[in-house]
């Protein structure tokens, strides 16, 4: 089995397998992906680049939720 990477997510140490990208980490945490906003290393990720942006040791990932309101 390979190594674990380390990459903070949301200001919390969090274990990811190597390879993930940030459309495997949505999936990881049960999102959909659609009314989230991902920040990686403070590099806004666009969704049509979700699958091909690879997530590397030590970064840092902010998901910012879209919350309707009135």
């Amino acid at each position: 089995m390979s190594q674990m990477i380390t990459i903070e997510l949301n200001g919390e140490q969090q274990p990811f397998p190597p390879g993930s990208s940030v459309s495997d980490l949505l999936a990881i945490i049960g999102s959909d992906g659609k009314s989230v906003a991902v920040v990686v290393n403070e590099q806004i990720i666009r969704p049509e680049n979700r699958l091909s942006h690879l997530l590397q040791e030590g970064d840092r990932v902010e998901l910012l939720m879209f919350a309707g309101g009135g």
